[in-house]
C-alpha cells in the first residue's frame, strides 16, 4: 500500500515587532496578573519577551494555542522560573567542567601509554575515516590558532606538525572529544576509560552527548529544567556498580535522568561532592517550582540510592 503525504501549505510570518509596553498589555489581555508592571517592562528590555516566553507557557490553560493564562498566573512566577532555571544551569555547568577536565586526562593518559603522543593522527585508530580526518583538520586548526603559552612555544621549538595529545586536546571542544572517543576502533581502551566513570564504554559514548549538549544549553542560556530534551539519554543494560536510580517509569528525555547521569560522573570524579545538598537548597529555595512534573523528578528521588545524602561527609 502506498501512502502519500500531503504537504501543509506554509505561510508567510508577517507579525510586526511590537513595543514593550505593547508586549506586556498583550500579555495582561491574554489574563496574566502583572504587579509591577515598571519591573516587567525593565524584565522584557533585558531579557527579551521570546526568552520570557518560554517561562510562561506552563501557565496557559490547556488548550496552548488560546494562549490564555490559567487564572492566578503571575508575571513575577515566570520570572521566579526563569531565575530557578538559571541558577540551575550555573551549579551544574561548573560540575560539568569538572567531569570534562577528568575525561580530557584519562583519555590522553590511556591512549597515549598504549600507543604513544601523536595517537590521535593516526588513521587505522578510528572506525570512520572522514569522521577522523575532519576531526584531525580541526584539531590542526584549533591548535594553529590558539594563543595559550604552552602552544606558542610548540610551535616556535618543534617542527612536528601536531602538537602531542595532551596539549593538543586541552585546546579542542568538550564536543570534539565525545566525538573522538565514540569514533574509536579500541574497545579495550574505551572500555578501560569507561570502568574509571563505573559504566560501560556505550553508555558513556551516549553520557558523552548528554554533557555536551546539557553545557552547550547552559552556555547559550536556553530553557533547561522542564523542557523535553532533544537527546534521549540511553538506560544501562547491566546493573551499575555504583549507587545509580531505580530506572521504572523514568522518562529519558527530562532534566532528572540528566542530573542523575551528572551526579553518577561526578562521584566517580570528586566523591565528597556536595551536588544533592546543593540541589536540595535550590528546590527550598524556589519551593513553587514543581519538580515532579516540570523535570520528572519522582516523589521518593530522595530515597534513590544515588540521591542519598552521606552525612558522614
Amino acid at each position: 500500500m502506498v501512502i502519500y503525504f500531503i504537504p501543509i501549505p506554509l505561510k508567510i510570518y508577517n507579525k510586526p515587532p511590537l513595543t514593550y509596553q505593547e508586549q506586556l498589555d498583550r500579555l495582561k489581555e491574554r489574563g496574566l496578573i502583572v504587579n509591577n508592571e515598571a519591573k516587567a517592562i525593565h524584565l522584557l528590555e533585558n531579557l527579551s519577551y521570546y526568552r520570557i516566553s518560554g517561562y510562561l507557557y506552563p501557565m496557559l490553560t490547556d488548550n496552548k494555542e488560546d494562549h490564555e493564562f490559567k487564572k492566578g498566573s503571575t508575571f513575577e512566577n515566570a520570572f521566579k522560573m526563569y531565575c530557578f532555571d538559571r541558577e540551575l544551569k550555573q551549579l551544574i555547568y561548573s560540575d560539568i567542567e569538572k567531569i570534562e577536565v577528568s575525561f580530557r586526562a584519562k583519555l590522553t593518559y590511556v591512549l597515549s601509554h598504549k600507543y604513544n603522543a601523536f595517537w590521535y593522527t593516526y588513521e587505522g585508530l578510528f572506525k570512520n575515516r572522514d569522521k577522523h580526518l575532519k576531526s584531525l583538520e580541526t584539531t590542526y586548526k584549533m591548535v594553529s590558532d590558539s594563543t595559550e603559552d604552552f602552544a606558542i612555544k610548540y610551535r616556535k621549538r618543534y617542527v612536528n606538525t601536531y602538537q602531542p595529545s595532551w596539549m593538543a586536546l586541552e585546546i579542542v571542544t568538550f564536543t570534539h572529544l565525545s566525538v573522538v572517543y565514540e569514533n574509536l576502533k579500541d574497545t579495550a581502551a574505551k572500555s578501560e576509560i569507561s570502568e574509571h566513570y563505573g559504566v560501560p564504554y556505550q553508555l558513556l559514548e551516549n553520557w558523552l552527548k548528554i554533557l555536551t549538549y546539557t553545557r552547550n544549553i547552559c552556555a547559550h542560556h536556553s530553557r533547561f529544567w522542564n523542557r523535553n530534551l532533544s537527546l534521549p539519554i540511553k538506560k544501562s543494560t547491566k546493573e551499575l556498580p555504583f549507587n545509580w536510580i531505580e530506572q521504572t517509569d523514568i522518562p529519558r528525555n527530562k532534566s532528572y535522568i540528566y542530573l542523575s547521569a551528572i551526579k553518577y560522573l561526578l562521584d566517580r570524579v570528586n566523591p565528597k561532592n556536595t551536588f544533592t545538598e546543593r540541589l536540595t537548597v535550590l528546590f527550598e529555595k524556589y519551593n513553587n517550582i514543581d519538580i515532579h512534573k516540570g523535570m520528572s523528578f519522582p516523589e521518593d528521588w530522595k530515597e534513590q540510592p544515588l540521591w542519598k545524602l552521606d552525612l558522614s561527609k
